[in-house]
């Protein structure tokens, strides 16, 4: 994909990349944490039940406290079911009870706070979570300390949730890359009419004003866009109608009055005014004459399935400007394949490419010079002159219409090099130059080529 789509499938992609990512990290770790709160909520609600039962069972008397489980918790505690263990400790955290004998214990972090809380500690290879809560009877105050060994076999809901992330992450991974693939084909499939409208777009010019975005396969958020350009293209083509009518029209008004004007020419008895009115004349009449070739282009375009013989145009050139040539002290010469050499194109124009070119020629090539126009059997014609070449900032501007070198020096319009580049762009051919080594310049015309003669 290049330019302006590329960037824009990139993007779409990216964001959807990014999108799933973010689903991908985000769902799995929501169910982590709301995996966790509900763990952590139910062993909260199992330590408290424990703390509440051993709460029951203390009494105080005159000697301190005295504890009587039942026995279901006697032997839950003494056998170490689930991991539980318990303590009561006083205000100074001395134990007055506790299932777990020696003098350490894990008891030893839990808070002696007015409400309940929770700690979580180690001893040795035992990691405690446990809870720690306060009993008041006749204005004495123990804790009750439940705690549960998290690493007792019987404990499964903390190795179910240390075993939630990695287990989801092998689930989700292959997942995302299914959504991802899809997602491409997805996208893909629906910016494939904005592929299509923009290679469309690209081939618009002013020879292909009459093409036109396709509107009706676009996606509704890219179609008012499209409809857009298209009133553009609209406005843009009724403009160079009216231009192209304009210099028509022009070029036909001027031609009567240059006509009579030859005409009074002629008749002056003054022969040398004559001479240099007449050539003012002729100077005029062929900007005129190039003009109606630039209108003719653009009304018939391309000439459709026509064919022309690009051998024969290139003499039938030669015949024409060669007199000319000789007059000025320079020759002419046609070199290349002796047979027909049939072109997809319009036969006026091919001559008219041609001649434009010759005539260039002819006038930068210095007296004694030679203009070589060379015929090749893949349909190319190359003009090769004896001229000063091609400055290399005059090459940018060298097929503008109108441009010239040198503005102040009489003759040339700056519209024949112009005429063949639109004759070579209306038959999707090309034209190009390059300086000689030993001096001048070789401009190259290539047409395609056409299966035979009609």
């Amino acid at each position: 994909m290049k330019p302006l789509f590329g960037s824009l499938l990139s993007r779409i992609l990216w964001l959807h990349v990014l999108a799933l990512a973010a689903t991908a990290v985000a769902a799995p770790l929501a169910a982590y944490l709301l995996l966790s709160s509900t763990t952590t909520g139910f062993q909260h609600r199992v330590l408290l039940n424990h703390a509440e039962r051993i709460a029951r069972a203390l009494t105080p008397d005159q000697a301190g406290w005295r504890l009587d489980l039942a026995p279901d918790l006697r032997a839950l505690y003494a056998q170490q079911y689930g991991g539980f263990a318990f303590a009561v400790v006083d205000a100074g955290g001395r134990p007055l009870f506790t299932s777990l004998p020696g003098a350490a214990a894990p008891y030893a972090e839990a808070r002696r706070a007015p409400g309940p809380t929770y700690f979580q500690t180690r001893l040795g290879q035992a990691d405690y979570y446990g809870a720690s809560v306060p009993e008041v009877r006749d204005g004495r105050r123990v804790w009750v300390v439940v705690m549960q060994n998290l690493r007792h076999p019987d404990v499964v809901v903390d190795d179910i949730v240390a075993g939630f992330l990695p287990r989801i992450a092998l689930l989700i991974a292959p997942v995302l890359l299914a959504l991802l693939a899809v997602d491409i084909l997805i996208v893909r499939r629906a910016l494939r009419p904005v592929v299509h409208a923009s290679e469309m777009a690209r081939d618009i010019d002013p020879a292909r004003m009459d093409r036109r975005l396709p509107v009706s396969d676009l996606p509704t958020e890219i179609a008012p866009l499209a409809t857009a350009v298209n009133q553009a293209l609209d406005r843009l083509e009724a403009g160079f109608r009216v231009q192209r009518a304009f210099t028509a029209d022009a070029a036909h008004e001027l031609r009567t009055p240059l006509t009579v004007l030859r005409m009074r020419i002629d008749a002056l008895l003054d022969d040398d005014a004559a001479a240099v009115l007449r050539a003012d004349v002729e100077s005029m009449a062929r900007v005129v004459g190039q003009l109606l070739e630039i209108a003719e282009l653009d009304d018939a375009g391309a000439g459709g399935d026509e064919v022309a013989d690009l051998r024969a145009a290139a003499l039938e050139v030669v015949s024409q400007i060669a007199p000319l040539a000789v007059g000025r002290g320079k020759s002419m010469a046609l070199t290349g394949v002796e047979a027909p050499v049939w072109v997809r194109a319009r036969a006026s124009a091919v001559h008219q490419a041609v001649r434009n070119l010759a005539e260039n020629a002819v006038h930068h090539t210095g007296p004694g010079g030679v203009v070589e126009v060379e015929i090749s059997a893949d349909g190319v014609v190359r003009v090769l002159d004896d001229g000063p070449g091609i400055a290399e900032d005059q090459a940018p501007h060298l097929f503008q219409r109108f441009w010239r070198a040198d503005r102040r020096k009489p003759g040339g319009s700056g519209l024949g090099l112009s005429i063949v580049a639109r004759v070579a762009a209306a038959h999707g051919g090309a034209v190009s130059f390059e300086n000689r080594q030993g001096g001048g310049a070789a401009f190259t015309l290539t047409l395609p080529l056409a299966p035979a003669a009609d």
